[in-house]
């Protein structure tokens, strides 16, 4: 009864005391939100902005993402972009596209409304990330989910206020944000991820796959 209790007051504790901790693996707090997203819709393609061994290896994992069928990935650093060329191997879903200037740059030719998910975690900026995020904002298609990583930051908060609905992920930090356009009964199934999430975040580290996908298939 008194860990029901405090599982309940963790939300009102962190808004009283400011966010979470930063997370020793800071690179992969997004994962069990990811996770938890692949749950509630099939999801066939993904654009991946900013791509890493986290996000990346997440959606090409045919446990997690089973509908997955096309992952367009843009990075703007070619060396850390071959890294992930190389963990990726020869999964023909996926496709690296190396962008020669900034990201916002790429995105205005990028074709969004093909896409069911938009993950944006690029730049070496926060200031180029926050451009990045802003044209997104302002083209992504009503089908779409905008996932944000690093969502804490008031700046990239500023730049996506053009997508109508969000909830953002506050269990581990850096925070993760989720944002779109029509369809505001997502909100309710959001917080049911949440929900899981928090219930586990004491039991399973930030990049078992495997934990996760059996967590919200309880």
């Amino acid at each position: 009864m008194w860990r029901r209790v405090k599982d309940l007051l963790r939300p009102v504790k962190r808004t009283l005391f400011g966010p979470a901790p930063r997370a020793k693996n800071d690179y992969a707090t997004h994962v069990p939100v990811l996770i938890g997203l692949s749950k509630i819709g099939p999801i066939k393609s993904v654009l991946e902005l900013g791509s890493g061994k986290y996000s990346t290896l997440t959606f090409l994992n045919r446990e997690v993402f089973p509908d997955l069928e096309v992952l367009d990935s843009f990075e703007t650093d070619p060396d850390w972009a071959e890294r992930v060329r190389e963990l990726v191997k020869l999964d023909k879903r996926a496709t690296m596209h190396v962008v020669d200037g900034p990201m916002v740059e790429a995105v205005g030719r990028i074709d969004l409304d093909v896409y069911d998910l938009v993950f944006v975690d690029d730049s070496s900026t926060s200031v180029d990330r926050a451009k990045t995020i802003q044209e997104v904002s302002r083209r992504t298609a009503d089908k779409s989910i905008v996932v944000i990583h690093d969502f804490e930051i008031q700046a990239y908060k500023n730049a996506s206020q053009s997508l109508q609905h969000r909830h953002t992920f506050r269990v581990f930090n850096p925070e993760t944000g989720v944002l779109w356009n029509s369809n505001a009964k997502r909100k309710s199934k959001l917080r049911k991820i949440e929900a899981v999430i928090r219930k586990n975040s004491r039991y399973l580290e930030l990049d078992d796959l495997a934990g996760w996908t059996r967590a919200f298939g309880d």
